[in-house]
This record gives C-alpha cells, structure tokens and sequence, in this order.
C-alpha cells in the first residue's frame, strides 16, 4: 500500500545521538542507531521502498522526561522543536513533527506547547512517561496530577494529540526490580508496564471527563491496554475506590471510544492486531514502525500491507486515521485525504513478504 503514515518514528540532536543510543543498544550497535536517529533526510528512499508517504518525527526517549533539572529539560525541549521544526520545513510532504516538552513546570510546558503548535507547525506532543525530578533523578511526577490541568486544558484548546510514549525507569526502580532481570528493564516488557499505569492514571483521574476534547495515543499495540479491558472495568470498584476522579458512568473502554489510540508501533503481530480491532475498533488504531528502532520500515510495511483485513481497514489504519486526527490535510503538509484504494495500490509491496509469525522471532535493536 502507498501513502502510509508512520507516526511514531524517533530522531535525536546530532550532539548527543550516539551517546544516547547507548541506553539501548550494545556499544558497536549503538554507533549505528545513533547515525540512524540524527539522519532524517536520508530516509526518503527507504519511506519511498516502503510505501511510507510520512514520517512523524519525535525527539526519542527519554528527552526531558529523563532530565531533572527543570532549566535543562526546557532548554532541550526548546532546542529539539526549533531543531526539527527546520528539518520540516525543508520537506512538509514526507516529514511533520511532534513537540518535545518539559513536564518539571505544567504551564510551561502548555507555553511551549502552544509555541511549537502555533509557531512553528508541530502536529501535537511526544512525552516520555513520567518527568524524572529531584537531586538524585528518583523522583516521579505524573500528569494525572491536578496541577496539570493547565497542560491539559492548553491541549484541548489546540485540539493537538498527545501521544504518550515510554522510557528506562529511575535509578531507584531500576535497582530493585530489574538488577537481576536486565532483559525485563525496557521494550520486552517494562515499557509497557511502566506506561500503561500512568495511561491509565490519567483515565481514572478524570482528565478526559475536565478536558473531553484530549486526545491520547500510545504504541506498542496499546501497552497491553486493550487486551486487559474486560478486567479493568470489571474491577475498577467505585464503591472500594470513592476517591478515583473519573466519572461514575464511565469506563475505560468508553474513553476508548472518545479519547484514547493505539498504534502497532514495535509489534506486528496479526493475531495481536485482530484482537486490538476486536476491542477498540479499525478506527481507534493507527500503523507505526518504531523506526530506527525496529530494523527499517520494509519490514513492518511488508507486514501490514500483507494483512488478511478489509481494505477499508487498511486504509483507515494505514492513513486515514493519522491524517484525520494529525490534521495533515493542511498546510504545510497538505496530504490528499480520501485517496481511492486503486491510488495507493492496496494489495502488498511487490515482491515482498512477511515470514510466518512463528518462524518470525528475531532481535530488535533497543534493549
């Protein structure tokens, strides 16, 4: 299929690219996610092999979030956007950007929001999970805090998406729960883990009730969110929990109607994707690669364009979801909404195949 958006697809500052890659990849691997990361314009080829129309470029975790210092994480979030947002600038048609922001300080992090929406053109925010805080970087703050209805109120008003994204815990969890189980600490699972709490966090404490124009999306086949709906609702006991904020006559799957998306963002699995429809809708999902993390865009296109769905589904996954909510049919972007199925050649990459998911067991490059 052609005219694929990817929308959750990492880049990081020339400066500290490689460095950076260090925290998830093996010294000799992380030279080349570190090129990877800091190249965006050398990736047109492998978007126009892949059938990628657009990226949606965000600064890669942890970003602020992994700063403690309130004037550093603001300082990198600042650079970040005036970074990326000249990178888009040179190529609107196949690149758009989320915002990085500093979470230490909510109405801050509403002005730079409103700064890299209004000024400089970025389609909504990318946020790392929890602002790391404190002398010794162990401090958590999470956004379902009622100081943050300041954000989330500027949020609304912009009409912008969010999208949460995970990232490495604080030295002091890291210590404790994972020392003797490293392989657990990141993307094999203690991403999810770590991110569907505060997701969740945010619903229970009503701040899609306060602000019911948020939007939210996440990844990673929604961080095991949907597959666990039926037991949220069904335990989530307003009578044992008079203090949870979220609206009596709500559930998690109502919010999932409303406000909440997933992304296959780092999971391609077909058995995982029909069960996420079954849940949520075609509607409340959206294709993403994970890229430079998951090992090109050839591979999880190939996958998606193989699927056994409708091709309504497929259009609607694949593109006309992130282009409705992203707002990418407007300037500068200006992508073609309504694009028939003969346009994009709905059918498969040519040539390529995807192998079985049994057979399929390989190693990503992130830890």
């Amino acid at each position: 299929m052609k005219g694929k958006i990817i929308i959750e697809e990492a880049f990081n500052l020339p400066r500290i690219a490689e460095q950076e890659a260090r925290l998830y990849a093996s010294v000799n691997a992380a030279v080349l996610l570190g090129k990877a990361l800091a190249d965006i314009d050398g990736r047109i080829a492998e978007m126009d092999e892949a059938g990628v129309e657009m990226q949606v470029l965000s600064l890669t975790s942890p970003g602020p979030q992994g700063l403690s210092d309130p004037v550093e994480a603001h300082k990198m979030a600042v650079e970040s956007n005036n970074y990326i947002a000249e990178k888009v600038k040179t190529n609107p048609a196949r690149f758009a950007a989320f915002a990085a922001v500093s979470m230490h300080d909510p109405k801050q992090a509403a002005e730079e929001l409103t700064r890299a929406v209004v000024e400089l053109g970025c389609v909504g925010a990318m946020i790392n999970d929890f602002q790391s805080s404190g002398p010794d970087g162990n401090t958590m703050l999470f956004y379902d805090h009622p100081s943050y209805d300041v954000f989330w109120a500027a949020v609304e008003e912009l009409d912008v998406l969010v999208y949460l994204h995970p990232r490495l815990p604080t030295p002091l969890i890291d210590d404790q729960l994972y020392r003797d189980r490293r392989w657990l600490q990141a993307s094999a699972w203690g991403f999810a883990t770590q991110l569907s709490v505060h997701i969740l966090g945010i619903a229970t404490s009503g701040v899609f009730d306060r602000f019911p124009g948020v939007q939210l999306a996440f990844g990673h086949m929604g961080e095991h969110i949907p597959f666990d709906l039926w037991r949220l609702d069904h335990k989530l006991d307003r009578d044992r929990f008079p203090e949870m904020r979220m609206a009596k006559n709500r559930t998690i799957r109502d919010y999932f109607a409303t406000n909440m998306h997933i992304t296959t963002s780092g999971h391609f699995s077909t058995r995982s994707l029909h069960g996420a429809i079954a849940e949520l809708s075609a509607g409340r999902i959206m294709f993403s690669i994970d890229y430079p993390y998951e090992d090109g865009l050839l591979e999880g296109s190939a996958w998606f364009d193989s699927l056994p769905l409708s091709q309504p589904d497929l259009l609607a996954i694949g593109r006309e979801n992130a282009l409705r909510l992203l707002k990418l049919d407007r300037a500068p972007h200006n992508l073609k909404a309504g694009l028939s199925l003969k346009e994009l050649e709905i059918g498969g990459l040519k040539g390529v195949t995807y192998p079985d998911e049994a057979a399929s067991l390989r190693t990503s490059t992130r830890a």
